[in-house]
């Protein structure tokens, strides 16, 4: 009798056993997938909102002809979570002709 259950009811029990732990692996590895596009979305939504604000900055300032320092600073730290999120190109000029401008207006004589 304990020879029937060691034969027969291990190997239903281990059969079970690792078909749920397929099961889960699956269950575990959609969800994951939909979780990391999900971050992907949430990157680069961030990444546009950024690209957003700081175009804006610099088409207010250079509107203006100076960009005070907080403003200079602000444009800068977007800039720096923007460059992490993996943007770059035209924004990079922008905040380099926003460093050129005048920090404070040209005074009228």
């Amino acid at each position: 009798m304990i020879e029937f259950i060691a034969r027969y009811w291990l190997e239903v029990l281990f059969g079970a056993a690792l078909s749920l732990l397929g099961l889960a692996y699956r269950t575990l590895s959609s969800r994951f997938k939909q979780y990391m596009k999900e971050q992907d979305a949430v990157k680069l939504g961030i990444q546009a909102l950024l690209r957003d604000r700081i175009i804006q900055t610099y088409n207010h300032y250079s509107a203006k002809g100076h960009c005070p320092i907080y403003g200079l600073e602000n444009a800068e730290s977007m800039y720096l979570q923007y460059h992490a999120l993996g943007g770059n190109g035209a924004i990079t000029k922008l905040l380099e002709a926003l460093r050129e401008l005048p920090t404070e207006p040209k005074e009228d004589k």
